[in-house]
């Protein structure tokens, strides 16, 4: 055989055995794809719960209970591990969450085991790059990653608060699925709520029940489904009908148990009337423009608060509404401004916007629901019209000359929820 041929013959196979070894060693895709993977540290491995049946079971419970108009039945699997961070968890990736053969991978850290409270902000940095690796990782490797905000230690102090809520308010605007877990059990000063917490680092099963609620219900239907991640829009908006009488209403009602929440609506009017409507389990409350032209909340219970911001200008303003359930206080905004709080619990069952009580000339756009209570630097970002995603259940523009979506009742947000147009 001629030494060309031979020397030809002999580059091919060694391309091929090059080839199959390099194929070899590159990850499996992922076989299951109804299969979450929880990989994070103690709290969803679920320390502090009895049992420790933390939130991540508690959600694998709601994921098995409700009714999917999807179809889909959820595995689940939890290889968190107490104490570990993010430099840990880069660590047990291939060897530990590769052979899991899931599609989805909800990355549960927080800045507490980074160290934030005791180097500060080069902890902060180190946190970000690495969450970075993780879902860069398991996307490279065909997963899906969801992520976890950081929430509440005991020990924290001013400092590390400003910590936690400034990669809060990163985690909300990256292109990535992630859960408000802060806004389920925060006492509005970094620590743990009275009477949620196990140890100073732990939740009980108390604080561990309002972290599970915060997550979407539907929110691996919506993935699986490949909705895609919400932008912002630029739309147009909805008007009331000439005559109210004829006005409908549009209705939301959230999937499972809500405790704490937010929602958010620009509206525009120059008149006054209901705005906006809860539905609890104790009965109604409303979100109203009085006559005076500033906004009323009435609670469901017998008390209600009044604003002092002027809203009947025919300008658009937002009206928020927050609800810390653990805490017990509900909070409403103007555009960015407190406007008042109570004390009282919720568990809201639908929000209803429309019908015969609104003002007249009244246009609405950008319909916002998050199952996760916010504090008052969200709060600030909601108000500049910034769309945070953390937990976001309903994002409906409410464009009514379909300038950017073509249905008006869409709901834009990573879940299968609707709105439904009701008389």
């Amino acid at each position: 055989m001629p030494y060309n041929y031979f020397k030809k013959g002999l580059i091919f196979v060694l391309a091929a055995l090059l080839s199959f070894a390099a194929k070899s060693q590159q990850p499996k895709p992922p076989e299951n794809h109804l299969k979450i993977v929880y990989f994070g540290s103690s709290v969803p491995y679920g320390q502090g719960a009895t049992n420790h049946k933390g939130y991540t079971s508690l959600f694998s419970d709601i994921l098995k209970n409700r009714t999917s108009a999807s179809g889909y039945v959820w595995e689940t699997v939890n290889i968190s591990i107490g104490g570990d961070n993010t430099v840990k968890v880069l660590n047990r990736y291939k060897t530990d969450f590769l052979p899991q053969n899931g599609k989805y991978v909800i990355f549960a850290l927080a800045l507490g085991n980074e160290g934030i409270h005791e180097k500060g902000q080069p902890m902060f940095d180190q946190f970000e790059k690495n969450i970075k690796i993780l879902i860069s990782k398991a996307r490279a490797d065909g997963y899906t990653p969801v992520i976890t905000n950081s929430y509440t230690r005991n020990d924290y102090n001013e400092r590390d608060y400003s910590f936690i809520k400034k990669m809060n308010l990163l985690i909300h605007t990256w292109d990535v699925p992630s859960i408000n877990l802060l806004g389920a059990i925060d006492d509005l000063s970094g620590h743990w709520v009275n009477g949620f917490w196990d140890d100073g680092f732990h939740p009980n099963d108390a604080g561990h029940t309002e972290m599970s609620y915060t997550i979407v219900p539907s929110l691996f239907d919506a993935l699986e489904s490949r909705k895609p991640m919400p932008k912002r829009i630029k739309g147009s908006y909805i008007k009331s009908a000439k005559n109210r009488s004829e006005s409908k209403s549009l209705l939301f009602t959230p999937e499972n148990i809500v405790h704490p929440f937010t929602t958010a609506i620009s509206f525009k009017t120059g008149d006054s009337g209901v705005l906006l409507q809860l539905t609890n389990a104790a009965g109604k409350g409303t979100i109203s423009v009085n006559k005076e032209g500033r906004l009323v909340y009435s609670s469901p219970g017998s008390e209600a608060v009044s604003g002092t911001s002027i809203v009947n200008d025919g300008k658009w303003h937002k009206v928020i509404v927050t609800h810390y359930y653990a805490k017990g206080v509900t909070m409403l905004y103007c555009d960015s401004t407190l406007q008042g709080t109570l004390a009282e619990k919720l568990v809201t069952t639908s929000v209803r916007i429309g019908g015969t009580d609104i003002p007249k000339k009244l246009a609405y756009k950008n319909w916002l629901f998050y199952r996760s209570a916010m504090n008052p630097d969200e709060i600030k970002y909601l108000a500049k019209d910034s769309l945070l995603k953390s937990s976001l259940e309903l994002y409906a523009p409410l464009d009514g000359k379909k300038v950017s979506v073509s249905d008006p009742l869409i709901n834009l947000a990573q879940s299968m929820n609707t709105i439904k147009e009701v008389k």
